[in-house]
């Protein structure tokens, strides 16, 4: 199967229904598969491997379903990476071509990847893009089956419509495409403020917010008289929520905030639509978890095919989150802690060890750590401990060094200098906490 049978069938059910609104600008369903005919390219070829870098945009949406109707493979490729960034992704995964504002620009000489057979729909990276970066791919039947599983809890529909705020770069499988499938309408928010989410579903009457917690946290400040009426599901994704920002928004807006667990490898696994504020909920029904020595493993349908980085199939039925977690008694899950200490910084999840690897680069530091400081706004805000080599450093250039390498949301905000920095006695491995 390809997904664009999913759109497809959509716009000939709802053809002048709002697919996409985007301020003034309303794009129909038919209006929609119309552009991924207009932006589909002659010279891509089924089983190519083709680089998305555009805004959060309708023709974001419509580029990547050209590449599906082509039968190719759409790889994200954020608009903020740094040109080294940009590079490694084209390089290690062997794009054929990238979608850019600009049009589309073909790499002549790349070979068609070697896909093992598989009807792969997307590929992206799991932790950054020059360090342990492995490339998430997924089929196309894969995320049919992940929207399916998914729809169970969400239960969209054609009567729904959703406030769009994150980057698309990194979420689309589970929301975007689910949307699409259904014949529900998004609303593409451009700006995270408080009064411009408030507008559009005042404007819009929408059903569904899907965010971050640094916007709820504005959402819980704001002091209008606006309100988020018609909102039946709040969904607040990509990092832990905080009580005071969980209470402060119920409180304003007399409904409550539902935590998410979504994991690149899996789609979403589990919603709280019942519990407690700190729980991301039970497992979606056709989900199952466990816990083994406070370890979370999960298991059900939508599983990733492969990594590509280097190329290794999918073996075991339980997936490894990384996160400590504990059970209660209703079977809700609670994750304590990440083991890899990810850093979420505005709704897009940073991995310190990338960082790190920046830093070791340049001749004047010695050793680093990179972690995370909470931050009211913006969740967390990047800072790193450095140790300088003999002839000392400067936390400026070093700074200037990162922008070189990484994303500018990827360049710590504070770089202190200190005498050392705590490892493991016996394996010599970072102590990311305290």
């Amino acid at each position: 199967m390809n997904l664009t049978e999913l759109l497809d069938a959509a716009a000939l059910r709802f053809p002048t229904k709002a697919a996409v609104i985007d301020g003034a600008t309303v794009v129909t369903y038919a209006n929609l598969v119309a552009r991924t005919h207009e932006l589909a390219n002659p010279t891509i070829r089924a089983g190519q491997r083709i680089g998305i870098s555009l805004p959060n945009s309708a023709d974001y949406i419509a580029a990547t379903y050209a590449v599906w109707r082509a039968g190719a493979i759409a790889v994200p490729v954020p608009v903020e990476c740094s040109a080294e960034e940009r590079s490694h992704i084209i390089t290690s995964l062997g794009l054929a071509g990238i979608i850019t504002p600009t049009g589309f620009e073909k790499f002549s000489g790349v070979p068609v990847a070697d896909n093992h057979n598989l009807n792969i729909a997307f590929i992206r990276f799991t932790s950054g893009t020059t360090n342990t970066s492995k490339g998430v791919v997924v089929t196309h039947e894969t995320i049919r089956d992940r929207i399916t599983a998914a729809n169970k809890a969400l239960a969209i529909t054609a009567a729904d419509t959703i406030v769009w705020i994150l980057p698309m770069a990194h979420h689309f499988l589970v929301t975007i495409v689910l949307y699409l499938s259904q014949g529900a309408t998004i609303v593409l928010v451009h700006s995270p403020l408080a009064r411009n989410i408030l507008e559009a579903v005042q404007r819009t009457g929408a059903t569904i917010l899907y965010a971050a917690p640094m916007h709820y946290a504005w959402l819980a400040r704001d002091k209008s008289e606006l309100s988020l009426a018609t909102i039946r599901l709040a969904i607040s994704t990509t990092c832990a929520l905080t009580q005071d920002v969980a209470e402060t928004f119920e409180k304003r807006y007399r409904l409550p905030l539902r935590q998410a667990l979504g994991i690149i490898e899996l789609g979403l696994v589990c919603l709280n639509t019942d519990g407690p504020w700190n729980s991301v909920g039970k497992p979606l029904p056709d989900y199952r978890v466990k816990i083994e020595d406070g370890d979370l493993y999960i298991s059900g349908p939508g599983f990733y095919d492969a990594y590509a980085n280097p190329w290794t199939p999918r073996q075991d039925e339980w997936f490894h989150t990384g996160d400590i977690a504990k059970l209660d008694e209703a079977g809700r899950v609670y994750l304590l802690s990440r083991k890899t200490a990810v850093i979420n910084m505005a709704g897009r999840k940073v991995f310190p060890e990338e960082i790190e690897a920046v830093l070791l680069q340049h001749p004047a530091v010695q050793d680093c750590r990179v972690y995370g400081r909470a931050h009211p706004h913006l969740g967390e805000l990047i800072e790193a401990d450095v140790v300088p080599g003999q002839t000392g450093a400067d936390p400026e250039q070093l700074r200037d060094h990162c922008r070189q390498h990484l994303a500018a949301y990827k360049v710590p905000t504070d770089i202190h200098l200190v005498p050392a920095v705590a490892r493991t006695a016996v394996t010599g491995k970072l102590i990311r906490h305290g």
